[in-house]
């Protein structure tokens, strides 16, 4: 199980990064399945910070932490305040260089909390990643690795 998620978690950052600095379109399929049962993941990166991403019922990345945590219980209320006060947040939606469109979910002081794991070829997809996301949030689990 730990080498499936160890496995997992380096195709994930491999086509992150593939995809952060090369636009290229990339549609979340979890990011449009309707009532679909999301999960926080809480996990260490590769320089031991503590980071989270949120997840789709087809484990795909939907979204990431906005910053790295150097304590796991920080990068939790990260989680927590995310979930508790998805109503007073504002997700915002904008095109990217590549011209694909992303979301950010912003803090009322103006602080990106979460962001888009990728781009999405037309904005009413990324539309309804929000619509799972503000359906789904409030009810995932939240795991920790």
């Amino acid at each position: 199980m730990l080498q499936r998620t160890l496995m997992v978690m380096a195709i994930v950052l491999t086509i992150w990064l593939g995809l952060s600095g090369a636009g290229a379109p990339f549609a979340p399929q979890g990011a449009v399945a309707g009532d679909a049962k999301l999960k926080f993941e809480i996990y260490q990166d590769s320089v031991k910070e503590y980071r989270w991403r949120l997840k789709g019922a087809d484990d795909k990345v939907l979204a990431t932490a906005g910053q790295g945590f150097v304590a796991k219980a920080d990068c939790r209320k990260s989680v927590d305040r995310i979930v508790n006060n998805l109503d007073k947040q504002k997700f915002e939606v904008y095109e990217d260089k590549g011209k694909d469109y992303r979301w950010r979910l912003k803090a009322t002081n103006g602080q990106v909390v979460a962001s888009s794991s990728g781009g999405y070829a037309n904005k009413a997809d990324c539309e309804k990643a929000i619509d799972t996301i503000k359906k789904g949030a409030p009810k995932a689990e939240v795991s920790e690795k």
